[in-house]
């Protein structure tokens, strides 16, 4: 994989981000050949390793001492499971669905020093053109289900919420698909700049009459990596990519959670019109997965002068207000709040409310 440093417009990528919030993080599905506590053992390790990956944000989760000590007896990590059947390649496949304790799986990786990732997670912009028996042709869920389906089954290993241009009139006047396949990263930029998202998949997959042959360009801010694939199968091409894009969004927002007081900043926050607004944003700080405490320091009027107590870095947790978009940057929050008696300096950043439910 190369990595190349570029210049762009911060504030595509600085603003509001589109989130989704992830459901069924921590569920898992696994075939076994038959009913039996043996069967169930073995697939309630599967299914626990499934969704650590997922709300860890890390591939080589099972590769740490505390997970693979639990791994055996995932079953007391269970809510509930139950057996199911459903056809795969024309035959009856039995399943057992397990749905795992939320509280316990964020505890096991908190005691093994990993990160947990929120359920509200960046979505990731696919943008490819593929070249097949029909033509070179921008990929959707009509023309290509095939491709559409691996992708979407490679996001959800990772939990990774995945949107696809609409391809209307707006999109087709902004980028063609020759721009696309020949890689020309800054008109794909301009292209998505509608659609909000923390990162952005790009490339050209063809299609041979035995394999797959791929380029990617992940882009990211400030940076692109580039990956170069082929393989029989589309599984096989796509998911290294899948899984990076997910590598990198998780290293910018799960958190370690170490149970210990972290950094503590000041905020100022305006544009708080009444005390309901003021509970909802006490209530969403205390809600962001870095902040750990969110103490009222002064309140007057529409502004408020908040100590943020954070398992993290401030800088994260700013990736998380962008992500939500229930604070966003105040470049003019008059000077009210120095009756709080703060001292500026002290003052990270400023904020100011959206105030909308």
């Amino acid at each position: 994989m190369k990595k190349i440093s570029v210049l762009v417009l911060l504030g595509l990528f600085w603003g509001p981000l589109q989130a989704e919030v992830v459901k069924n993080l921590y569920n898992a599905q696994v075939p076994v050949a038959q009913r039996g506590q043996a069967a169930l053992k073995d697939a309630a390790a599967e299914g626990l390793r499934q969704v650590l990956v997922r709300v860890s944000g890390r591939e080589d989760v099972a590769s740490f001492g505390d997970v693979q000590r639990a791994l055996p007896k995932a079953e007391s990590l269970l809510n509930q499971y139950h057996y199911s059947n459903k056809l795969v390649d024309g035959r009856d496949q039995l399943f057992i669905d397990f749905s795992f304790s939320e509280v316990e799986v964020n505890r096991l990786l908190s005691q093994a020093g990993l990160p947990v990732w929120d359920k509200n997670r960046p979505q990731t912009l696919v943008w490819l053109v593929v070249d097949d028996f029909s033509g070179r042709h921008f990929v959707s869920e009509a023309s290509d289900p095939e491709i559409v389906q691996a992708l979407r089954e490679a996001a959800a290993q990772r939990g990774l919420p995945l949107v696809f241009p609409v391809l209307d009139i707006d999109d087709k006047l902004q980028l063609t698909t020759g721009q696309v396949w020949s890689m020309d990263l800054e008109a794909v930029r301009k292209a998505a700049e509608r659609y909000r998202t923390s990162q952005i998949l790009t490339g050209r997959l063809t299609r041979l009459s035995t394999s797959w042959i791929a380029n990617f360009a992940v882009i990211n801010g400030i940076d692109e990596d580039l990956l170069d694939r082929q393989a029989p199968e589309l599984a096989d091409i796509l998911r290294p990519v899948v899984n990076s894009v997910a590598d990198e969004l998780a290293s910018r927002f799960a958190v370690i959670r170490s149970g210990q007081s972290g950094a503590r900043e000041h905020i100022v926050v305006s544009g708080i019109g009444n005390f309901r607004d003021y509970a909802r944003l006490l209530t969403y700080l205390e809600g962001v997965a870095v902040v750990e405490h969110a103490n009222p320091v002064w309140v007057s009027g529409a502004q408020a002068v908040i100590e943020l107590h954070l398992e993290g870095s401030m800088d994260k947790a700013r990736q998380f207000f962008l992500l939500d978009k229930k604070l966003l940057d105040d470049n003019n929050p008059g000077v009210a709040f120095t009756q709080s008696n703060l001292p500026v300096e002290q003052v990270h950043s400023y904020y100011r409310w959206q105030s909308r439910p």
